[in-house]
This record gives structure tokens, C-alpha cells and sequence, in this order.
């Protein structure tokens, strides 16, 4: 073999290697942002999730919570156990399965890949 051969081979083979090594940094990179992603996404839909439950339980002390120097029956504090139990309903029928399917998508996907 020729020496101009020879020097063509070693050179397809440093770049063969610069290629993988590329690859597998790519690869590391790729990986790293998923799980980044991944995070955002959990903590986002969590945050989501608390924020919801906030808003549902000062929406129901504002609304039906007793006024300052109010008397008789529109001022019972049993009043708001009935909306309460429809809205805690609704969080625990709707929100909370949105909120396990969407965390359990996305924490699923890296262990198929």
C-alpha cells in the first residue's frame, strides 16, 4: 500500500472517531435537555395544580365565608360545606387525573427510549 493510501486511511479513521465522539456528545446533550425539559414540565403542571387548589379554596372562603356583623341563616358556616365538596370533586374527578396522566407521559417517555 501506498504511503499516500496509508495517510488517506488514518485520516478517514481520525475522523471517524471525531465523528463518534461528536455523537456521543450530541447524544449526552440531547439526554440532559430532556430531563431538563421533563423537570420544567412536572414542576409546571404541579405548580398548576397547587395554584388551582389555592384558587379554589379562597374563592370558596371569600364567597361563602361569614361577613363581618352578619346574623341568621345566610351567615352559617355550614353554608359552604356543600360548594366545597362539589369543588373538591371537581379537583379530585378532573384536575388530579389530567395532572397523573400528563407527569406520567412525560417520566414514561425516557423509560421507552
Amino acid at each position: 500500500m501506498s504511503p499516500q493510501m496509508a495517510s488517506l486511511l488514518d485520516q478517514l479513521e481520525s475522523l471517524e472517531s471525531e465523528v463518534e465522539a461528536v455523537d456521543e456528545q450530541t447524544e449526552r446533550y440531547l439526554r440532559r435537555r430532556r430531563a431538563l425539559d421533563r423537570s420544567l414540565i412536572g414542576w409546571l403542571i404541579i405548580g398548576a395544580f397547587v395554584a388551582s387548589l389555592a384558587l379554589i379554596f379562597l374563592l370558596v372562603m371569600l364567597n361563602l365565608g361569614p361577613a363581618p356583623g352578619c346574623t341568621g341563616a345566610a351567615c352559617d358556616a355550614q353554608r359552604w360545606k356543600e360548594p366545597a365538596e362539589f369543588l373538591l370533586t371537581i379537583v379530585s374527578s378532573v384536575m388530579l387525573p389530567v395532572v397523573t396522566l400528563v407527569l406520567g407521559y412525560y417520566f414514561g417517555k425516557d423509560e421507552q427510549a
